[in-house]
């Protein structure tokens, strides 16, 4: 997933904001979880193991929040949503050509997760290790809905079976 314009991504380790770029999800089968890779435009790439357990919290936060917007099928069909699809958001590959690892090359267990909703509706999401600094990201609904469709994608790549009724009778593409 890529979008210069409408996300954006902040370390607390360094105090530092910068644009999100792509994110992306892949099964690691020898550690059996989830590693979100999130790149910046500057990039910088943080790393996030993501346990079974978390991954099921993560994905109610995400369609909690989508839910106060109309639900999946409300927000999958937004202009918005409909033109980073067009764009082609879900079809690039995740570049990972960065060097710069700012929070460590293995990343960080998640631990904590906290989440908030700014004035104008945007998801506050701050992904932490059980001490030290994590990520906070800022996504409005487009970017809301595609993390949400990749997190499912790595959730089914394991063959992890976890309760997500939100989604599962809705294909939207």
């Amino acid at each position: 997933m890529s979008n210069e314009v409408i996300a954006g991504l902040l370390c607390k380790m360094t105090g530092m904001t910068d644009k999100l770029h792509q994110m992306n999800v892949t099964y690691v089968p020898k550690e059996d979880r989830l590693l979100l890779r999130i790149s910046t435009l500057h990039g910088d790439e943080f790393r996030v193991w993501l346990t079974r357990r978390y991954t099921g919290l993560l994905f109610n936060v995400l369609n909690k929040q989508m839910e106060k917007s109309g639900g999946v099928p409300t927000v999958a069909a937004s202009e918005e949503t409909r033109k980073l699809f067009k764009a082609g958001a879900m079809e690039q590959k995740y570049a990972g050509d960065s060097s710069n690892f700012p929070l460590g090359k293995t990343g960080f267990l998640a631990f904590k997760i906290n989440a908030g909703e700014t004035p104008d509706g945007i998801l506050h999401l701050e992904i932490s290790p059980e001490q030290g600094q994590g990520v906070t990201l800022h996504l409005n609904n487009p970017l809301l809905y595609m993390f949400s469709n990749i997190l499912n994608q790595g959730i089914d790549r394991a063959g992890w079976q976890l309760l997500r009724e939100d989604t599962l009778s809705m294909k939207v593409h």
